[in-house]
């Protein structure tokens, strides 16, 4: 199946993935959220690409439990190879039927010789020792340390006191033979966040990441970073890798590149102003190391390759007149230019931009509808050093304003910028730079027209509308 952004049969979606990697092929498990009010529980399945455009699907890998088992939800955890050759998943049972009033969640093991056939080893189950809260120990990551010859599990866990929002800890377990195991220490409690989930670690260079999906008030996947894995851990000043419609998200390796794998959320009621919903369409991108050790994303050249050579676009002013958008010019209100692009389920646009001292606005419009003054727009804003998507008009019929979907963005006057935004059915992503990476929804309004935006001085070269490749491999 060729997609980009890969979503199960409608009415389910795709949740939290774990990514593996073995011998070209990346192995995407993931939660498969049922949505289904008469039919509860959360199975494993998976999915595998060699190059995140196609995918196939393999099924289901860890069946949910009863409602007596702790796994009647199977939860987020994390595969591991020993050196025996054996695979391992340690992963979160999650039951609120058992005991409604005092639910608990347990760190449970399966194995498998295939990474298709699992068993699951009920023995090895353990939850919360004292002075964690049983209902937050979930998320087990684990790795080998070839220094110390332990297993070490990074857990999402919550400390019993200290602030009621803030007991979010990073906890670390070792265990000498991979089925017992002794809580070590935190590894990290910034007494900052809920809850830490789905926690993650890796090594780039002289430095060490930990990565976590803060469930609080942003819910976004962010990161920490060290150069020692007994920290201190510094929390860069873009310490994310997305917005709000990006989350639980894990990476993975083939031992060059590396990539963060997660959710792109979708909405309740199928609408802009519904709540965004757990799960969705799987999404990734590339993780770039800055010369300062700091992360950036940029869209996999996989997915870049995946689309055609593009066509030039043409573009006429608000009254219909062919508008030259080369230099676009207005101090004092917006300078607007629109075009209407062939129908596809999947396409792209880039441009390049650079603009003047004092512009406040570069924008590219999408899904517009002229005649109601409403749609969507990514909006670059050099004043306020940020790229942020919104919907408008924002009146109270549509109740509508989406904080949190937006990314810090440091340009320079005169400097050349390449963005590319990807578009495929309600989901959209801008890349800026090979830095920036922006998500979003878009559902209320879907036409072909999209636009251009100055608030300022700019000029606008290399537009181009670039169609999905649909052949397949």
């Amino acid at each position: 199946m060729k997609q980009l952004f890969y979503k199960t049969k409608d009415p389910t979606a795709v949740a939290d993935c774990i990514p593996y990697y073995e011998n070209g092929v990346y192995h995407i498990f993931y939660l498969l959220d049922l949505r289904n009010p008469n039919d509860i529980g959360t199975p494993w399945c998976k999915i595998t690409t060699t190059d995140f455009v196609h995918f196939k699907d393999h099924g289901e890998m860890l069946k949910r439990g009863t409602h007596d088992e702790y796994d009647m939800y199977v939860f987020t955890g994390s595969v591991i190879k020993d050196k025996k050759g054996l695979y391992h998943i340690w992963y979160t049972g999650h039951n609120t039927v058992m005991d409604p009033g005092n639910y608990l969640q347990a760190v449970m093991h399966a194995v498998s010789e295939d990474l298709e056939h699992w068993t699951k080893i009920p023995e090895d189950t353990f939850t919360a020792c004292e002075g964690f809260e049983i209902r937050d120990w979930r998320d087990p990551f684990v790795y080998f340390d070839e220094e110390d010859q332990l297993f070490h599990m990074l857990l999402s866990t919550r400390k019993e006191g200290g602030p009621t929002r803030r007991r979010g800890t990073t906890s670390m377990l070792v265990s000498s033979d991979n089925k017992h195991w002794e809580v070590k220490e935190s590894f990290y409690e910034p007494e900052l966040y809920y809850a830490h989930e789905c926690p993650d670690l890796f090594k780039i260079g002289d430095w060490y990441y930990h990565v976590f999906s803060e469930f609080s008030r942003y819910s976004t996947t962010r990161y920490v970073m060290s150069k020692s894995l007994k920290g201190p851990w510094i929390k860069p000043e873009n310490d994310k890798f997305d917005g709000r419609a990006f989350y639980a998200a894990k990476t993975v390796s083939d031992g060059k590149r590396r990539f963060v794998i997660g959710w792109n959320p979708t909405k309740e009621g199928n609408i802009d102003s519904g709540v965004w919903q757990w799960g969705g369409n799987v999404e990734i991108h590339e993780i770039i190391q800055n010369p300062d050790g700091t992360l950036s994303v940029k869209m996999p050249k996989e997915v870049d390759e995946a689309f055609d050579e593009g066509e030039p676009l043409s573009f006429v002013d608000r009254f219909g007149k062919p508008k030259d958008v080369s230099h676009m010019e207005n101090i004092t209100g917006a300078e607007i230019a629109y075009c209407d692009v062939p129908k596809e389920d999947v396409y792209r646009i880039d441009f390049d931009f650079a603009y003047e001292e004092g512009t406040s606005r570069i924008g590219l419009l999408l899904n517009n509808d002229l005649e109601a003054d409403a749609g969507y727009g990514y909006f670059i804003e050099p004043l306020h050093n940020r790229v942020v998507f919104e919907q408008f008009p924002i009146f109270p019929q549509y109740s509508f304003v989406d904080v949190y979907l937006e990314r810090p963005l440091h340009l320079k006057p005169k400097q050349i910028n390449h963005v590319s935004v990807i578009v495929q059915g309600t989901i959209a992503v801008c890349y800026i730079n090979d830095t920036v990476a922006l998500s979003t929804r878009m559902y209320n309004f879907n036409t072909q027209k999209v636009g251009l935006l100055v608030h300022g001085k700019a000029t606008l070269s290399n537009i181009k509308f670039k169609r999905f490749r649909k052949g397949e491999k």
